[in-house]
């Protein structure tokens, strides 16, 4: 029930009330029916007055009613006009939010990404510091054998200069002996035919080759021959096939073969040379 009926349901209970009133007034009195007519009559009036006085306000109730529905409804329109608003708003804010979870997401990842590389780079550092430690050490090694190598190469240009000068001298000497053996008729080379009294070892063996310890540091030339034995046995002749400074290579004389040659054997141009 609305506000409208619950007030014609009031006005209709005051107008049973008020009847009722009338009939009570009837009934319990006794007295002139004309007058009381005339007062029923006024009292009527007067109800109907108030009847209309109510009525006049029910109808500006009505109104009121009416027009507190019409503001109820624009209300009620402006709340879901801001409503569907909020909506929107929210919607964005959500879709704001997401995007803004997937630039943190990012960011973590590369957050993760950079403390790999970071560590990745404290652990080339750390090796390369322990590569320069250990070129440093390196380098303190060579320093120092630079330096011991500039101190004997200091030496070296000493006895080279002091070997020079030397070998200065012996020239002059050397020229100075050609000079007097010229004079005398002589001369400083060796003749061909003379053999050095020489001595050493057998150092390797292949069928009829034999490579020996002494060379033309020791006298020896191409076609010199020597003697080949063991402790007290005669093991047969070589000759010099070719000869370096400090080695010759000669053939075993099938002719004078006495034994099989071997390495350490011992050599000498005589054979009356002390081992």
């Amino acid at each position: 029930m609305n506000t409208l009926g619950k007030i014609f349901v009031f006005a209709v209970m005051i107008m049973s009330v008020v009847f009722m009133s009338f009939a009570i007034a009837i009934f319990s009195s006794h007295t002139n029916w004309q007058k009381e007519s005339e007062r029923l009559a006024t009292e009527l009036e007067e109800s109907q007055a108030e009847r209309q006085a109510k009525e006049s306000e029910l109808t500006k109730l009505n109104e009121q009613i009416a027009a507190s529905e019409k503001d109820r409804e624009q209300v009620v329109a402006k709340l879901e006009t801001a409503l569907q608003q909020k909506d929107v708003e929210l919607a964005d804010l959500k879709k704001k939010r997401d995007a803004e979870i997937s630039d943190l997401d990012k960011d973590i990842k590369e957050l993760a990404e950079a403390k790999d590389e970071r560590d990745a780079a404290e652990k080339l550092v750390s090796e390369l510091r322990e590569e320069i430690h250990g070129l440093q050490e390196n380098l303190k090694g060579s320093v120092n054998r630079g330096a011991e190598l500039a101190a004997e190469l200091h030496q070296a240009e000493s006895d080279l200069a002091m070997a020079t000068e030397r070998k200065k001298q012996l020239e002059q000497q050397v020229s100075n002996a050609r000079v007097v053996l010229q004079q005398n008729g002589l001369s400083l080379k060796r003749p061909q035919t003379v053999i050095p009294v020489v001595g050493g070892v057998v150092t390797a063996v292949a069928d009829d080759l034999v490579e020996v310890s002494i060379g033309s540091d020791d006298g020896l030339q191409a076609g010199h021959e020597l003697e080949v034995f063991r402790a007290d046995e005669y093991l047969g002749r070589l000759r010099v096939v070719s000869v370096k400074p400090d080695r010759a290579v000669v053939r075993v004389l099938k002719d004078f073969a006495r034994g099989i040659v071997q390495r350490g054997d011992r050599v000498a141009t005589r054979l009356k040379l002390d081992s």
